[in-house]
């Protein structure tokens, strides 16, 4: 198991130390996305990506990107009565989650996701935060997209009305499993 014996640390990926090379969590995409994509996206402030590695160890175990975006209120089922009249209500967006092969089943995609509540809540305290949004990736078929749907929504995550691959948690919930 890559974790035994070593304490589990989420960092801001550093492209100059942590080793990405040797990244496969079975979908390509997320792979490139930090092989190639990721230093990009950050040194432009495009994005934030943070990654699980072992206590003094360079090999990356997972990583999650994260950035700031808007969604209209209009898309929800009820109107946040204190929506601002132009109706775009500020969101964190999450973009990626992946763990590595090597290191999947062992929890770590839920330390990850943890992670990313507690940079919601760190948000929402300093700048305003109504939600996280993300978009489920199809990649791998029906089976998989629901598979991975369905990981989501054990977190509270819930679809859009209009979008069922497009999920949100507002910042109440998140401040729920957060407490």
């Amino acid at each position: 198991m890559p974790t035994e014996g070593g304490a589990l640390r989420i960092e801001l990926f550093d492209p100059a130390r942590h080793d990405r090379a040797g990244f496969s969590c079975g979908v390509q995409r997320l792979d490139n996305f930090l092989k190639l994509t990721a230093k990009k996206q950050q040194k432009e402030d495009m994005t934030r990506v943070y990654v699980a590695v072992e206590d003094g160890q360079t090999r990356i175990l997972g990583y999650h990107a994260i950035n700031l975006g808007m969604m209209n209120a209009d898309a929800l089922k009820k109107r946040p009565r204190s929506a601002p009249e132009h109706g775009e209500l500020p969101v964190l967006f999450l973009g990626q989650v992946a763990v590595s092969e090597v290191a999947q089943g062992q929890g770590i995609g839920s330390i990850l996701m943890h992670h990313v509540f507690a940079k919601a809540c760190a948000i929402a305290d300093h700048a305003g935060c109504f939600a996280i949004v993300l978009d489920v990736m199809s990649d791998g078929g029906g089976e998989a997209f629901e598979r991975r749907r369905g990981w989501y929504a054990e977190f509270g995550f819930q679809p859009f009305a209009s979008n069922p691959a497009r999920m949100f948690m507002t910042m109440k919930q998140v401040r729920t499993l957060v407490d």
